[in-house]
């Protein structure tokens, strides 16, 4: 039976912990990346009194800085990880289920050269494998998301695919399927939404700075709203750390002690003109490390790098070093990029939290699998801590973390997140949607409801109810309206312009928009929540830091 929603609460400007305090809860998620996000979904569908806290805004750690793939996991054989990789393609199809409208098929085009270390037989080997365990991929899905299995194409057939390719050496290349995520930070903040409309609670900018255990095993757990000051304490009867690679050490800040280390891996990506056709290559670097170049909102994507991180997780940077090298190797491996620095629009990093690191493999080679931890044996019962997981996965992990909470708590609460699926999704093909869409809104531009529908799902309609005229153009050749921009900015718990730039619409995800375009939109985020003129300035110098130092992070002359 699929539980039923309640009215969603309004979202207040007033910044006012109260409305957190009063009742007691019967948990509290501390991290709104997507391990939280997911893990509020699953508990307000079960029916539990939950609040997640994040002391930034959601999605603004590892969830916003992702290849932007939902995937098997391929790689994940060569470590015989079958487990993992059945799980993985299980979840992507589920996910394809829950939200159509956050993923898309794309096709992978892997060369094949002379000397590889994964020849045609062995690669191909590989891939048989994959679609025998994807056996059920296209089940209960719609047809534009039904995913072909591999096949293998000869060298000259593969050039003419994707003519930059470096043609020495090469033997063919496989073509095989996984889907794309074009902006997984949103998708995200949808399941914190969905939560949030049957009775879950969801608080941005809000640190957790500590908790006890009193005798009747209740936390009392001390936040603080980092925008206000305001501070308030807390009741939970438990807690689950979802922090990612800040996890072990708010374990030990919580606890006083770190049960498992984590090792955080450092991927780097960026954003460039395109430079490939239809289809994502999978390159490999001499050290057997992989490259994708990924198509991507008129862009190419191309990352990841895989390089142990041993700062804290607050001080992640991008240096030029960093970003010259992935320029040299895609020019390398791909010679028909010809790719320059003026040729980065945008670049972003981000921390994979890694569960008990081998000191002898590089972070590349170890394992993606997670563990949950109860730290029942050091006398706090109730609490634990997550560890590991992949953005594919999330939902599952979500599902057996509460499975622990509920038993903990002594109720009898099943997960039906694999059945349920996100408010803005419930529909088969986009194109489905489309038509309806266009049939409810005949005096709509059809190009403004296929925008809308593919970045929004079936919350699109409320979208068009509002009818704006005009739209704002990306340098990617992307429209953006005034109505969508109205709708995020007052239901999805917007603060600070970069929350609606990064982690809600994409508008500046694919590079900088011009001058002209972000002061028309600072000026209509300013009307919508009160800001004044030393505010509206404040948004546009902050959009002009975070786009000069590249994007994502910080940049830096040398690592």
């Amino acid at each position: 039976m699929k539980a039923q929603p309640t009215s969603a609460p309004p979202f207040s400007k007033r910044r006012d912990l109260s409305p957190l305090t009063a009742p007691t809860h019967d948990l509290i998620i501390v991290g709104g990346g997507i391990t939280g996000a997911t893990l509020l979904w699953d508990a307000s569908l079960r029916g539990l009194k939950a609040v997640l806290l994040e002391k930034n805004d959601y999605a603004s750690g590892t969830s916003q800085a992702t290849s932007k793939l939902i995937h098997g996991g391929l790689r994940y054989l060569k470590n015989g990880e079958f487990g993992l990789v059945r799980e993985s393609l299980r979840e992507r199809r589920l996910l394809a289920r829950m939200a159509p409208h956050g993923v898309r098929p794309v096709s992978f085009l892997m060369p094949i050269y002379s000397g590889a270390r994964f020849g045609r037989w062995l690669m191909g080997l590989a891939l048989w494998i994959y679609d025998l365990l994807s056996f059920d991929r296209n089940r209960g899905l719609g047809r534009d998301h039904r995913l072909p299995g591999a096949r293998y194409i000869g060298a000259a057939e593969a050039l003419a695919e994707e003519p930059g390719l470096d043609a020495r050496g090469l033997k063919g290349a496989y073509i095989y399927y996984d889907y794309a995520n074009t902006n997984p930070e949103r998708l995200c903040v949808e399941y914190i939404q969905g939560a949030r409309a049957h009775g879950g609670q969801a608080r941005n900018y809000t640190k957790v700075r500590g908790f006890k255990k009193d005798p009747s095993g209740f936390y009392n757990v001390n936040v603080e709203d980092t925008l206000s000051g305001e501070r308030a304490v807390l009741r939970a009867r438990t807690v689950v750390n979802a922090t990612g690679p800040w996890a072990d050490g708010l374990e030990q800040i919580l606890t006083g002690r770190i049960e498992k280390h984590i090792v955080r891996s450092k991927g780097i990506h960026l954003v460039t003109r395109s430079v490939t056709n239809n289809r994502t290559v999978v390159l490999m670097r001499p050290d057997h490390t992989h490259l994708f170049i990924i198509p991507w909102r008129g862009r190419s994507l191309i990352g990841t790098t895989d390089t142990a991180f041993r700062n804290g997780p607050d001080r992640l940077h991008i240096s030029e070093d960093e970003i010259e090298a992935i320029i040299a190797d895609i020019n390398s491996l791909f010679p028909g990029a010809g790719l320059q620095r003026s040729d980065v629009y945008y670049s972003y990093a981000g921390l994979r939290p890694l569960v008990g690191g081998d000191a002898k493999k590089s972070t590349y080679d170890q394992s993606r699998r997670n563990e949950v931890i109860e730290h029942g044996q050091n006398g706090f019962e109730g609490f634990f801590t997550v560890l590991g997981g992949k953005y594919t996965t999330s939902r599952l992990l979500a599902e057996q973390v509460l499975d622990r909470v509920v038993t903990r708590l002594g109720k009898h609460a099943h997960s039906v997140t694999d059945s349920n699926p996100l408010p803005a999704g419930g529909f088969g093909s986009r194109f489905e949607l489309q038509a309806q869409l266009c049939a409810r809104f005949p005096k709509q531009d059809a190009r403004k409801i296929r925008a809308l529908a593919q970045r929004y799902g079936r919350e699109a309609e409320n979208i068009l109810r509002r009818s704006q005229k005009g739209s704002w153009k990306l340098p990617n050749g992307e429209e953006f309206y005034p109505e969508e921009i109205d709708h995020i900015v007052l239901n999805e718990q917007v603060e600070q312009i970069g929350d609606l730039y990064f982690r809600r619409s994409g508008l500046g995800t694919a590079g900088p928009p011009s001058e002209t375009v972000n002061r028309e939109i600072v000026r209509r985020v300013a009307k919508l929540l009160g800001w004044g003129r030393s505010e509206q300035k404040k948004a546009l110098q902050e959009l002009y830091e975070r786009f000069a130092t590249g994007g994502g992070v910080p940049s830096r002359t040398t690592a």
